[in-house]
């Protein structure tokens, strides 16, 4: 009998461009999601944008007190910061005050 040689079975190119590129796809994907906003952030500085515009227009047409105008700019500014902290801070529940990582 003659001696066969078994030779191993070799996947065609498409097939390994396909799964290269579903590879690709799945990693793009992945560091899309990481780059989202998040929604509370993102409410918060809707808000706080809508709040500060009111406050401005209200302070251009002189309908509230200058004390007021500046109590509500820095509960404005508040505001965005606590939104930032949101945005940015830390992911994991490693407690309160810890600060975000860098």
């Amino acid at each position: 009998m003659a001696k066969k040689k078994y030779k191993k079975r070799q996947h065609s190119p498409t097939v390994a461009a396909r799964r290269q590129q579903e590879q690709e796809k799945l990693a793009d994907e992945k560091a899309r999601s990481g780059k989202r906003f998040d929604p509370t952030a993102r409410a918060l500085l809707l808000t706080d944008l809508v709040f500060l515009a009111i406050v401005s227009f209200l302070d251009l047409k002189e309908a509230i007190p200058e004390l007021v105008s500046g109590i509500c700019t820095i509960t404005g500014v508040v505001l965005l910061l606590v939104a930032l902290w949101f945005q940015f801070g830390p992911k994991d529940k490693r407690g309160f005050g810890q600060g975000p990582k860098l």
